[in-house]
């Protein structure tokens, strides 16, 4: 019952800032004073309705306590932390525009604005509760999947206005956001429950793409064009991880 409750939650909150973004014409942008408040209330719905739901359950304590746990997580799972970073400088040669200086200062803008405005307001919500709850019913990588279209189908409103993600093909993005969930997913699987990984790699996934543009990737379909086929191969590479360190395939039809 909690998966239900959870996603009528998330998307009734997500929905009601989506409402107030479409309402106002100058909060189309989350860069601005105006936007910046509907664009959080929009983001966190995933994690607000966990947290609602955690407290309701007097399972709060345990959720925030899995959002910042290390000691379960293995050395690899680290590396899945990184990857999108690495990929980013292995194919910073093949772009097609001028660079612009990457500063310390740009880089922390860009991490503390994608954490609060991406992992932060999600992932409590998506691995932390819907993730939890499907890996315990049906394979993770069927549970991953699943995610990934619900996650996709969170998105899809963005499409329908002007907004910074509507500069990326949707066909792309939606490639993108299935090979997240699983890689996102199999973090989460090999690391006894820790919310962390997936904080994190969430947040990797966002900050690459975004100083992807400032290593010469100016348009953003040039990125997520260019970096499909390695995050494809990094998906599979998660999959293998997960199958060595456990023995499950994460699909239900091939009983491992």
């Amino acid at each position: 019952m909690i998966p239900i409750q959870f996603l009528f939650l998330t998307f009734a909150i997500s929905l009601a800032g989506f409402a107030c973004i479409v309402a106002f014409p100058a909060a189309r942008s989350p860069e601005t004073v105006i936007g910046i408040p509907f664009w959080i209330i929009m983001v966190w719905g995933p994690s607000l309705a966990a947290i609602i739901l955690s407290f309701q359950s007097g399972d709060l304590a345990e959720l925030l306590r899995r959002a910042v746990t290390v000691s379960s997580v293995p050395l690899v799972t680290w590396a899945l932390v990184v990857a999108p970073l690495l990929l980013l400088l292995a194919m910073r040669p093949f772009a097609q525009d001028e660079t612009t200086p990457i500063t310390f200062g740009l880089v922390a803008a860009v991490v503390g604005f994608n954490m609060i405005l991406g992992p932060l307001g999600e992932e409590l919500g998506w691995r932390g509760v819907l993730q939890e709850r499907l890996n315990d019913h049906i394979g993770w990588l069927e549970a991953s999947l699943l995610i990934g279209a619900i996650w996709l189908i969170w998105h899809l409103p963005l499409w329908t206005i002007d907004s910074p993600h509507a500069q990326i093909a949707l066909p792309l993005f939606a490639c993108h956001v299935m090979l997240y969930a699983v890689i996102i997913g199999a973090a989460y699987t090999i690391s006894g429950g820790s919310i962390l990984p997936a904080i994190l790699i969430h947040l990797t996934f966002n900050v690459a793409a975004n100083l992807a543009i400032f290593a010469g990737f100016r348009d953003p379909n040039a990125w997520f064009s260019l970096s499909l086929g390695p995050y494809f191969v990094l998906a599979v590479i998660a999959c293998g991880i997960v199958f060595l360190r456990t023995g499950q395939s994460g699909l239900r039809w091939l009983q491992l």
